[in-house]
């Protein structure tokens, strides 16, 4: 997909991502490699990014479904950081994961 960050479109692989994190206005994509800032919202970015792989966990995360290493209670452990899952979105989540 292309994400708009700064005055440009970048390109960033699908299954590069790990994470993305809500930082007030900005949204931080997680990757391998780097982290990437845009002013995208959570709605937007949604609309561009498959169900099936990368799902919303919190107000402020949303995790891609092959990188998740554990669930432990209401957290997610990609790549050595601890996610939170709120009471909102546990359900489709764990039907997610689930299936």
């Amino acid at each position: 997909i292309f994400i708009k960050t700064e005055y440009r479109l970048e390109k960033v692989a699908l299954d590069d991502i790990l994470y993305i994190e809500g930082m007030r206005d900005y949204r931080r994509i997680h990757n391998r490699e780097r982290r990437i800032m845009t002013l995208q919202t959570f709605r937007e970015l949604e609309q561009e990014l498959p169900k099936s792989m990368i799902c919303r966990v919190h107000k402020s995360f949303m995790v891609s479904l092959d990188k998740i290493v554990s669930v432990e209670k209401d957290r997610i452990r990609i790549n050595g950081v601890m996610i939170p899952i709120s009471d909102t979105y546990r359900k489709s989540f764990l039907e997610l994961i689930n299936r």
